[in-house]
C-alpha cells in the first residue's frame, strides 16, 4: 500500500474485506455515515395483528412485520413500526411527530383517491411536497414520493405485494442514497423465459419469478405465474425475484430475453 493511495472510496458499505484493508493499512478508526433512520406507518381500520381475534371483514397485517424484517439491515436504523390514525387531523399530528425524529417516513396504503384516504392531504395540510404521486407501474402504480420538513417521504400501495415490490425497487434505493453508499451499478441481468409470456400492454409490470436453471447455452431460465396480484403473497417463498415486462409488450415468446431484477 504506497502513500497516497485511497484503499476505500466514499459511500462504500464497509465489509469484512473492507475491514481487513484498514486493519493491514494501520487504522483503528475510520469515519463513517450514520445509518439511516426509517419509520414505517401502517394505515388501514380494517388491518387486525396475527394472532388476534379478526373480524370477517377483517383482514390480517401483512405489512407490518414484512416490511418491519425488511428494513432490519445493517445500514438502516429502523425507528419502530405504527398504526396509523384513523381520522385526518390525528393523522397529520401523528406525522408531523413522526417527521421530527427520522430521515424517511414508510407509509403503506392510504394514497389513492378516496374519502378515508388521508396521507396525502394530512401531509399537503403539513407543507410537504410531493414529488411525484403514481408510476405507470404493476403492481405498484399508487406509489409516491415526497418531503417535509428534514425528512422524507415513501408512500407505498397497501397491498402486501404491491408494497414489497416497491419497497425493494423504491425503498432500498432511497435508503442507499441517503446513507450516502456509492450506487452498486444495476442488479438487473437478463434471463430467458422457460414458456410464453402473456402481458397487457399500458404499465411495466413486475411480474413474480423463480430460477430453475440453465438452458444448453448456459443461459439462466426461469419460471413465472400466469398473473400478478397485488394481494397475494404466499408465492413470494418460491420466488427469486422479478421480471420486468415492458410496457408496450402484449405477449414474449418461450426463450425470449427479459430482465430480472433479484430480490
Amino acid at each position: 500500500m504506497t502513500a497516497g493511495r485511497i484503499l476505500l472510496p466514499a459511500g462504500q458499505a464497509l465489509s469484512a474485506k473492507d475491514i481487513a484493508v484498514c486493519a493491514a493499512a494501520g487504522h483503528a478508526t475510520v469515519c463513517v455515515t450514520r445509518r439511516t433512520r426509517v419509520v414505517l406507518l401502517v394505515t388501514g381500520d380494517e388491518v387486525y395483528q396475527p394472532g388476534e381475534a379478526r373480524s370477517s371483514a377483517g383482514i390480517w397485517d401483512v405489512n407490518t412485520p414484512m416490511l418491519s424484517a425488511a428494513m432490519a439491515t445493517f445500514d438502516i436504523e429502523f425507528c419502530g413500526a405504527h398504526a396509523a390514525a384513523d381520522t385526518h387531523s390525528a393523522l397529520r399530528a401523528q406525522v408531523r411527530e413522526l417527521a421530527d425524529g427520522v430521515d424517511l417516513i414508510v407509509t403503506t396504503g392510504g394514497i389513492s383517491v378516496g374519502e378515508e384516504d388521508h396521507v396525502k392531504p394530512a401531509l399537503s395540510d403539513l407543507g410537504a411536497t410531493i414529488t411525484f404521486s403514481g408510476v405507470d407501474l404493476k403492481p405498484g402504480k399508487p406509489v409516491s414520493f415526497g418531503h417535509l420538513r428534514g425528512a422524507h417521504w415513501l408512500g407505498l400501495p397497501g397491498n402486501p405485494l404491491s408494497a414489497f415490490v416497491t419497497w425493494q425497487l423504491f425503498g432500498t434505493a432511497l435508503c442507499g442514497s441517503l446513507a450516502a453508499k456509492e450506487s452498486p451499478g444495476a442488479s438487473r441481468r437478463h434471463v430467458v423465459l422457460s414458456r410464453d409470456l402473456h402481458h397487457m400492454p399500458g404499465r411495466c409490470e413486475l411480474r413474480l419469478a423463480r430460477l430453475t436453471g440453465f438452458d444448453g447455452e448456459g443461459r439462466e431460465v426461469v419460471n413465472f405465474p400466469q398473473a400478478t396480484h397485488s394481494g397475494r403473497v404466499a408465492q413470494l417463498t418460491e420466488m427469486d425475484g422479478l421480471l420486468l415486462v415492458p410496457a408496450d409488450a402484449d405477449q414474449l415468446p418461450c426463450g425470449a430475453l427479459i430482465e430480472f431484477q433479484p430480490f
